[in-house]
């Protein structure tokens, strides 16, 4: 799958041919992140897939491997070499030599201070990495990796932050973080400016940033539209673009066509009148026309924590609530609670069910979550990306499914939102109909 800038993904099958051979050809005006998958069930340390590497316009690249000893083996030639020995070796060294994302989380267990002094090490050996290359790769390739490799630093961070403000029921500051490393995990290493911009995760690296470093008063962390609203000045003409159009772009994945959403699209294209992310907008509401409420649900089978196959078909002449979810997602989490009381309202009828279904890649992390916080329903994993097909671009994200097995309410009331009284006025609707 091909990620170009601002336009549409562009996703293939491809087929290898008698020699063992595939190829693709793709047009790039612009800078474009691709991910090449050749075993979903395999990660990415065992060459189950090649993941967000950075291609630019008129690169070309030829590899050749073992696919058992997958990153030992791989060879690369082409213009666009250099840039995959950078990303073999980052892999091999941060990845399988370190596993550094599972470290991490070991270390944050057993120690704060422990796990951001590691993150503070890990940026620094990436970054360290990526400068042996910089003479060998483009100035665009190398600012793009600077900003993509602060992003996966941060998400650690910010992360990491909010659950320990959760948990300790604080304000999400800097402070949660020892004032030794504070400083260069909360700092925009990479400038604001129109090639950071195209960095994938950079621009709402940076949000998440200023939220942490300059928070509003009555504006909670993580309200991404209201920080903005207040904030936009603060950022590159390019990254207010940039933002602009994913906030808009979450807007429609949560609500649809809805007035208020077509609104703010007209509004967009007339402060953005030549804007390359308008053509990636409309296909988006498009593509939001099969959420509508009644058209039918996308199907799929699920394995429940016992491995047994749940169906959506399985629930047909029942009201579905259905909610993606993850076990390190702590807005996920935040509404477990609130939930108890929707379920409670709805203690004995039958003809409503609670399920959940988990992205977490970890079956483990996934029963241990439902255990530890006590989540009631049915729960099913996705091992099948079914979050695709339903079109989830953020967690948590909720439907509910009517008798028919139709779409009812994309995204209706969150169960904390009124305490709880306009999700259970939703449900009702739906039962009555």
């Amino acid at each position: 799958m091909i990620f170009p800038y601002a336009q549409k993904s562009i996703s293939e099958t491809l087929l290898l041919n008698e020699k063992n051979e595939f190829e693709f050809k793709a047009t790039l005006t612009d800078i474009a992140y691709v991910t090449l998958t050749f075993d979903k069930n395999r990660p990415i340390s065992q060459g189950g897939r090649l993941q967000w590497y950075i291609l630019e316009p008129n690169d070309t690249i030829s590899m050749a491997f073992d696919a058992k000893y997958f990153w030992r083996t791989m060879r690369y030639t082409g213009n666009a070499a250099p840039k995959f020995e950078y990303y073999k070796e980052d892999v091999i060294t941060t990845n399988l030599q370190k596993d550094w994302e599972t470290t991490a989380k070991t270390k944050l267990a057993k120690s704060k201070t422990g796990f951001y002094q590691y993150l503070v090490e890990i940026e620094r050996l990436k970054l360290k990495l990526l400068e042996k290359y910089k003479s060998k790769v483009t100035t665009q390739f190398y600012t793009i990796c600077k900003a993509d490799i602060k992003s996966d630093i941060s998400k650690k961070t910010v992360r990491a932050v909010y659950q320990e403000a959760q948990k300790r029921k604080v304000d999400v500051t800097p402070q949660l973080i020892p004032a030794a490393f504070r400083a260069a995990l909360t700092s925009m290493a990479s400038p604001q400016d129109s090639i950071t911009a195209k960095s994938m995760g950079y621009p709402f690296t940076v949000m998440y940033l200023f939220m942490l470093n300059h928070p509003i008063q009555g504006v909670e962390f993580g309200d991404h539209n209201a920080y903005f609203k207040a904030t936009k000045s603060k950022f590159h003409a390019a990254f207010a673009e940039t933002l602009s159009s994913e906030l808009l772009e979450e807007e429609i994945a949560f609500k649809g066509s809805k007035e208020e959403v077509l609104k703010q699209v007209i509004e967009f294209e007339k402060e953005y009148p030549n804007s390359r992310f308008l053509a990636r907008i409309k296909n988006r509401l498009i593509e939001k026309e099969a959420f509508l409420p009644g058209k039918p649900a996308f199907a799929f089978t699920l394995p429940d924590t016992a491995a047994k196959n749940v169906q959506l078909a399985d629930f047909k002449g029942k009201i579905v609530y259905l909610d993606f979810w993850a076990s390190w997602c702590g807005p996920c989490l935040a509404e477990m609670k609130p939930s108890l009381k929707i379920k409670k309202h709805f203690k004995g009828h039958n003809e409503i069910v609670f399920l959940y279904i988990s992205t977490d890649k970890n079956e483990a992390d996934w029963k241990k979550a439902i255990a530890k916080y006590q989540i009631t329903g049915l729960h099913v994993r996705d091992n099948q990306n079914v979050s695709n097909n339903f079109g989830v671009s953020g967690i948590p994200s909720t439907f509910i499914i009517d008798r028919n097995g139709n779409f009812q309410a994309i995204h209706p009331p969150k169960p904390s939102e009124n305490n709880g009284k306009d999700l259970i006025k939703v449900l009702e609707s739906a039962l009555s109909k």
